[in-house]
């Protein structure tokens, strides 16, 4: 039974999760890619559940996209911008969802054209909802595009650092060049 709310709260919220991202891109509040050159950001596409008022098991959608990288509690913690939407069990949209989110990280891995990480489970507040239970999800960003990789020289960096032992603060220092690198290519 619950499985089923679910399941019809899923399909719900990514309808509206859909309608959501249409009338935040058509009012501008997104940036736009220009000649053909898409946005190059690290992201992950993120997915929660919480017990709603009924008892039933609500949901929470979206997509995120990691802004920058601290040492937190003794671990590297991406911390981005969820964009999505939250449901109840029933499948109402509660409504959209803009905030920060932090994810441990683990098992990075970088090649001249691509980066990889695991973003650990993590609880966090959501809109009015005091503890949403987030899964553990996989980030990356693929440089490629066509024959001309636009990130190759901040990946390769990242992957000579990544196969030796570094330290978290070292770690650290690499992804946030990759999101730097990243940030002034999409502003051009």
């Amino acid at each position: 039974m619950i499985r089923r709310q679910a399941v019809n709260a899923m399909t719900k919220l990514a309808f509206g999760a859909a309608m959501v991202v249409v009338a935040i891109g058509s009012l501008g509040a997104r940036p736009v890619a220009q000649d053909g050159d898409e946005l190059r950001t690290i992201t992950a596409r993120v997915h929660g559940t919480f017990e709603d008022s009924s008892g039933g098991l609500g949901v929470v959608s979206g997509d995120m996209t990691i802004a920058r990288f601290e040492v937190l509690s003794g671990s590297v913690t991406a911390i981005g911008r969820i964009s999505g939407a939250i449901a109840d069990s029933s499948g109402t949209v509660l409504g959209a969802v803009e905030q920060e989110l932090a994810f441990s990280v683990a098992n990075v891995t970088s090649t001249c054209n691509q980066l990889r990480m695991e973003l650990g489970a993590t609880d966090a507040p959501i809109l009015q909802i005091p503890v949403v239970h987030f899964d553990a999800e996989v980030a990356g960003f693929d440089s490629r595009d066509g024959a001309a990789p636009k990130a190759r020289p901040v990946l390769c960096a990242a992957g000579v650092v990544l196969r030796g032992r570094p330290t978290d603060e070292a770690v650290t220092r690499s992804l946030n060049d990759v999101v730097t690198a990243l940030a002034v290519r999409s502003a051009r």
